[in-house]
């Protein structure tokens, strides 16, 4: 119990103390319109909560980043695999990594916006921001594997047995570990592409409302909401990662 108490005092002191700061600065400035108190904000995410319009948008935008994760996740995987195993996919798939690192997210979107559906736009994003983080990560995990272990597991061990038993076990743990990662980075991407593709639902287009109808509190509102949702929805993949990985430990 004195463990879970200290863990605690450490999480809950720091956040009563940025939220002291908060409302003595927002008395300082003296306008909702440039920095709404804690009060406010508060109000303003009873009210998206409590409605189905608000609910709507939350829903939309998660299952636009669980497709966008899922499809970075599974092409990254597939494009590791064929960069580790032939070296001409290597030489040519190694240049889109890097295209695809270091273009940003605003000009994929906009991009897009040309020909795709503004439903399907951010989740083109997000699985592009994801594929480069996988990839790499497993390509390396493939590259690394032990040589003996595998050369071993060539002559006494069927292919599945392989997969299973010497493959997965060195691979998985690596992958994992980036998985939390790029799920960050998706929710990132998919409401950076929101605001820009404005599809009829989704947590982005209600920012984006917000900010043009000057309703500073809301716009808070919906970050803090945004910022709780990817926190927790991390912390139940890690969990979920960690179940999966212990067999590999």
């Amino acid at each position: 119990m004195s463990a879970i108490l200290r863990k605690l005092i450490k999480i809950c002191v720091p956040i009563a103390v940025y939220i002291v700061l908060w409302q003595l600065l927002s008395i300082r400035v003296g306008s909702s319109l440039l920095l709404p108190s804690p009060k406010d904000t508060v109000e303003a995410c009873i009210g998206i909560i409590s409605s189905a319009k608000g609910w709507s948008s939350i829903l939309a935008t998660m299952l636009r980043i669980v497709a966008g994760f899922l499809l970075g996740f599974l092409t990254g995987t597939a494009l590791a695999f064929l960069t580790a195993k032939y070296l001409v996919c290597n030489w040519l798939l190694n240049p889109l990594r890097s295209l695809i690192k270091t273009t940003p997210i605003t000009s994929f979107a906009l991009i897009l916006l040309i020909s795709v559906v503004s439903d399907i736009v951010p989740i083109i994003v997000a699985m592009i921001v994801v594929i480069p983080m996988i990839w790499r990560t497993t390509e390396e995990a493939i590259l690394g594997l032990d040589k003996k272990l595998t050369e071993m597991a060539n002559l006494y061990l069927s292919p599945w047995k392989k997969l299973i038993h010497v493959f997965l076990p060195q691979i998985l743990p690596q992958v994992f570990a980036t998985a939390s990662t790029a799920l960050g980075f998706a929710w990132k991407a998919v409401i950076t592409a929101e605001i820009l593709a404005l599809p009829p639902f989704g947590i982005g287009r209600q920012m984006q409302n917000d900010k043009t109808y000057l309703d500073v509190p809301g716009l808070f509102a919906w970050t803090i909401l945004v910022i709780v949702l990817s926190v927790s929805v991390e912390s139940l993949l890690r969990l979920i990662l960690r179940k999966a990985g212990n067999r590999y430990d």
